[in-house]
Order: C-alpha cells, then sequence, then structure tokens
C-alpha cells in the first residue's frame, strides 16, 4: 500500500515535470514564440522590445513569499510550484515522498523485531531480534533527521524563489 502511494506521487511528480517542459502543441519551444535576437540589439531598440513583450511592467499581482513558504510546509515542493517551479517541485515532491516512505518503513521493521524479541522462545534468538529492533531504529531516527532537514531546505527555497519571483518574470 505504501510503496503504491510512493509510486503514485512519484509518476504525478514525472507527469509535472513533463508537461512543464513541453509547450502546448508538444515542442519544446516556448508557446509564445521566440523573442527577437538582442545580440546585435542597440539600447534604444531595447526598449521598444521591453514595451513590446511587457517585460518593463511589474507583475500585476502580488506573489508573497511567505505564501510560497506555507504551502511547502504542507506538501514538499507545492511552493516551488506556485512559484512556477515545475522541475524543482518535481524533484522535491519525489525526494520527500521516498523520505517518507522510508521512514514508516524503517518504523514498521522496528516494531516487527521489538515484537519478535519480546516473543522470542530463546534468550539467544532475543538478542537477535533486539539488536535488528535496535539497527532500524537508529535506522528510523536518522531519516527523521533526513526528512526534517529536507523539509527545511524545502522551505528556505520555496521562500527564496518567491522573493525572486518578479524578478525571474522580468
Amino acid at each position: 500500500m505504501r510503496l503504491g502511494l510512493t509510486v503514485l506521487l512519484s509518476g504525478v511528480a514525472l507527469l509535472l515535470l513533463a508537461s512543464s517542459l513541453f509547450a502546448d502543441d508538444g515542442s519544446m519551444e516556448a508557446s509564445k514564440g521566440s523573442l527577437p535576437d538582442t545580440t546585435t540589439a542597440s539600447p534604444i531598440s531595447l526598449v521598444g522590445i521591453t514595451r513590446d513583450y511587457g517585460l518593463e511592467n511589474e507583475p500585476d499581482f502580488k506573489h508573497s513569499p511567505r505564501t510560497s513558504v506555507l504551502y511547502s510546509t504542507i506538501v514538499p515542493g507545492l511552493g516551488q510550484a506556485r512559484n512556477g517551479r515545475w522541475a524543482k517541485a518535481s524533484a522535491f515532491v519525489v525526494v520527500g515522498a521516498l523520505l517518507v516512505a522510508n521512514t514508516i518503513v524503517e518504523s514498521d521493521r522496528a516494531d516487527r523485531y521489538l515484537h519478535l524479541s519480546r516473543n522470542a522462545t530463546s534468550v539467544e534468538e532475543a538478542e537477535d531480534y533486539y539488536a535488528d529492533y535496535s539497527r532500524h531504529y537508529d535506522a528510523r531516527d536518522r531519516m527523521i533527521w533526513w526528512t526534517v532537514g529536507f523539509w527545511v531546505v524545502n522551505m528556505l527555497d520555496a521562500y527564496i524563489d518567491g522573493h525572486l519571483f518578479a524578478f525571474s518574470r522580468q
């Protein structure tokens, strides 16, 4: 069940990544056409180009970095998706799902070996099961720390991208 959920979330993330790479017609070009070549343009002609494409104006909506952080706090990658960073959002969703799934798996294994050690028939068998329990318990704790660190990096990235949102659109 958990593996199926992880595969489903990974598939959705890859679908988001693929849809962000391609334009509406299936080509990898930008959907609004290409910008003119500005390598040999004079500064005066660049003013006309920025006016024609609306690049001199600020975005007409408010984009709060705090909202992006709130979204990324709820689901890793959601803040990046709000900021229009689809490749990063897909990566954060996949890595976050894998970290959470691995934490759950290690916790289940630790619980199983603890149960087996309590119900063992001999002392040696109980010690072996308890050693396995300790190993999986420590692995679970490490995975929790990795997940918390990942979540913090995810929120910081959403915050920084939220601040750079208007800059990247101009």
